[in-house]
């Protein structure tokens, strides 16, 4: 798998991990996201945007991962506790996707959680 087939796959098991998530309202797209949907869109090209909110890097000196994603909250629901969940669960879902096929550790996986706001 290449790269950017990992990268796209780890978007969206990042994604799903987030929404499945108790406390999250909806995943927030940052103002890059929605520049590159527009242009996207605008071009009629046939890629596909990474899911709104979510963006993951590979370190290409070590290997690993970084992951971050942009949240809000539902209100009643503690953010931080919000945040912790989401870290567990998206860590949790992304780690097979960025496993080697052969079954090696692709590298760690560094997950960030933003949160922009409380509804």
């Amino acid at each position: 798998m290449t790269e950017r087939n990992v990268r796209a796959a780890c978007e969206r098991a990042a994604a799903a991990a987030a929404r499945a998530t108790d406390g999250v309202a909806f995943l927030r797209p940052g103002l890059t996201g929605l520049l590159r949907a527009a242009a996207t869109s605008a071009a009629g090209s046939r890629y596909a945007p990474p899911p709104e909110g979510v963006r993951a890097l590979r370190n290409p000196a070590d290997g690993s991962w970084d992951v971050e994603l942009r949240l809000t909250v539902r209100r009643g629901h503690r953010a931080v506790e919000v945040t912790r969940a989401v870290r567990l669960a998206v860590e949790e879902a992304t780690r097979p996707v960025v496993r080697g096929a052969d079954g090696t550790d692709g590298g760690r996986v560094t997950v960030t959680v933003v949160v922009t706001g409380i509804v």
